[in-house]
């Protein structure tokens, strides 16, 4: 795009006007940056769950990641560190906190604190809702991922 820009301006033709990308491009495009983020939340409860530990764990993420992957690792680490870290929050709602966090992230640009930091009202979204899979709970901690301050 930006090629055919100076082309048309280095050969005195008008420039074409710029469209903004389609709403839905940028949601499915999310969805896939955010998919294994959010799976990983899964995957590391259900090896929690086996008995295996930290360590274990973090030893079978990928190893010095490059470009696009370096966040995905990193939030992977993330989800590992959280669901040892804090093992009274439910897998429910660190996939909830994971997949809002990953979407602010890539659709507002905005880092979301780490779970860590929203503990307290998250465990209040578990209090009120259950810890169990349901869409009260993922949309309480969803408003606390939207309303906290962006991680600097």
């Amino acid at each position: 795009m930006f090629t055919l820009f100076v082309c048309a301006v280095a050969h005195g033709q008008a420039p074409e006007p710029w469209a903004l990308p389609d709403p839905m491009v940028l949601m499915e495009s999310s969805n896939a940056l955010c998919a294994d983020q959010v799976k990983s939340t899964l995957v590391v409860g259900a090896l929690r769950e086996q008995g295996r530990s930290k360590a274990e764990v973090l030893a079978l993420l990928p190893q010095s990641p490059k470009g696009m992957e370096l966040r995905v690792v990193s939030a992977m680490r993330e989800n590992v560190e959280d669901a040892f870290d804090f093992p009274e929050i439910s897998v429910d709602s660190q996939f909830s906190y994971r997949s809002e966090a990953c979407f602010r992230e890539t659709l507002g640009g905005l880092r979301a604190p780490r779970l860590a930091a929203l503990r307290s009202q998250v465990d209040k979204c578990q209090a009120l809702h259950g810890a169990g899979k349901s869409q009260a709970l993922f949309k309480c901690i969803e408003a606390v991922v939207r309303s906290a301050e962006p991680q600097r």
